[in-house]
């Protein structure tokens, strides 16, 4: 695959860089925050070459490639970046951006899509490192298993300290998001958000009451939380606006900077963290409280809805509360079994398509994705490849889901780590991890079953000619 020439293809069938505001990516897809939609070729798109599948929620435009994410979102941002230095600036074979289409009328179902894609495209920068500090905690965790002197060991220590920050300083990351999303200067939102996880800050909060300006602040502990980072970070966006407006230019360089950072700050530590902090653990005890009251088939709902809710991007959407509950109360009997089950029946899916196939290079395939799936737990290529274009087992994905939901539910799995949604993470559910190793084994056997059972319109064998 020539990456550049799909990355230049892709940003011509987007409108051009004049009609895309940012330039990210995740595990598995090449995101771009649109300004028009009208601009947008997604059927074009589709055609592109190892393009899986197209997600266009909002603003943001989700282009699936799975292993070849990394070097066509590299490409692509050289392309962007080139031509944003210049200025009127393209990148080869570039079409301007159509005129800007009317604007939406807002309604109830065009307001929650805005708030989802605009959690989503915040969170999305944070995830390689929350993933990445989870394994490293499990691949710990492993070692000192087999090698338990190990845990005594500095080197042990160093890196616990280090996959403890991606969560522990979570809040910094947060901001960066929210900044880089809605067009800010993210340092201005990052210093706050750091500021809220300043050892000395900590001190003073333990030491008794603390106020700024004759304003009370809360006692609030905001390592590991996500949405007061959220909520700081627009705040300082619209913070900086407003004096941008109001300030002198020849001011501006000293005082806006300044302005909004201290401004962001006292309602941070006053009204907007205490906030966040209170809707977050609302929100995750509500949660906790359905699965607890609905016990296992909660977490079977939630979990037969995951392929639906990675094909929308709105997956991302319940990361903050997933991450909430590791900090309080400390574990996830939730939403992290629902994401490995999920990642495990896809798997399980792909495997009851190679045992019904009669294609020989269709089932190698098949075999290679569910391997992807429950080993690596990138499921987009089998989603989109495989499972989706057959669709019947779409029903086996839900049926081992659900199946593996409630024997997760039943048996107690409880998640102590934010690891990735592999079966290497076993070891986050730490004295369940049994629990969680029988309830995946469901997962794969019941989706290939019913996959297989169902059957599909077989993909046909190539005559050699």
């Amino acid at each position: 695959m020539d990456f550049r020439k799909v990355a230049s293809e892709l940003i011509k069938l987007s409108g051009g860089t004049s009609n895309i505001t940012n330039v990210t990516h995740c595990s598995t897809r090449l995101r771009f925050i649109i300004k028009d939609k009208s601009a947008v070729d997604v059927d074009a798109i589709k055609k592109c070459e190892g393009v899986l599948g197209v997600v266009f929620t909002t603003d943001e435009l989700q282009m699936v490639f799975g292993k070849n994410v990394i070097p066509v979102y590299t490409e692509a941002s050289k392309l962007y970046e080139a031509a944003g230095n210049k200025a009127g600036g393209t990148v080869p074979d570039e079409v301007p951006a159509k005129k800007a289409s009317k604007p939406e009328k807002k309604n109830a179902k065009s307001i929650a899509n805005n708030i989802v894609g605009f959690v989503s495209a915040s969170v999305t920068p944070l995830i390689p490192g929350l993933v990445s500090g989870g394994m490293l905690k499990v691949f710990l965790l492993l070692t000192t298993l087999v090698w338990p002197a190990f845990k005594d060991a500095s080197a042990y220590t160093l890196l616990s300290q280090l996959a403890n920050v991606p969560f522990y300083f979570m809040p910094v990351f947060v901001a960066y998001g929210v900044a880089k999303k809605l067009g800010s200067t993210p340092l201005y939102a990052m210093s706050v958000a750091a500021a809220l996880v300043y050892p000395d800050f900590i001190a003073m909060l333990k030491e008794g009451p603390v106020t700024i300006f004759m304003l009370p602040v809360t006692k609030v502990s905001y390592s590991s939380t996500l949405l007061p980072a959220l909520l700081i970070g627009i705040f300082a966006c619209y913070c900086e606006k407003f004096l941008t407006k109001i300030i002198p230019g020849i001011l501006r360089t000293v005082l806006v900077g300044a302005g909004t950072m201290t401004i962001t700050y006292i309602a941070g530590v006053t009204v907007l963290g205490p906030l966040g902090d209170l809707v977050g653990g609302v929100v995750v005890k509500f949660f906790l409280w359905a699965s607890a009251t609905f016990g296992p088939v909660a977490i079977a709902l939630l979990a037969s809805a995951m392929p639906w809710l990675v094909m929308t991007g709105m997956h991302h959407a319940v990361t903050p509360f997933m991450v909430q509950a590791f900090a309080d109360p400390g574990y996830d009997v939730f939403f992290r079994p629902s994401y490995i089950l999920h990642n495990m029946a896809e798997g399980g899916a792909c495997l009851g398509v190679a045992l019904r196939t009669k294609n020989q290079e269709f089932r190698a395939e098949c075999l290679s994705l569910a391997f992807g799936c429950i080993v690596a737990g990138v499921t987009e290529p089998a989603l989109y490849g495989v499972n989706l274009p057959l669709k019947r087992p779409m029903l086996g994905i839900m049926a081992g889901t659900a199946t593996g939901g409630i024997v997760a539910g039943v048996l107690g799995a409880t998640a102590y780590v934010y690891g990735y949604s592999t079966i290497l993470a076993l070891p986050i559910f730490q004295q369940t991890m049994w629990a969680m190793a029988i309830a995946i084994a469901v997962a794969i056997v019941v989706s290939a079953l019913v996959t297989a059972a169902l059957g599909f319109e077989d993909r046909p064998v190539k005559v050699q000619k």
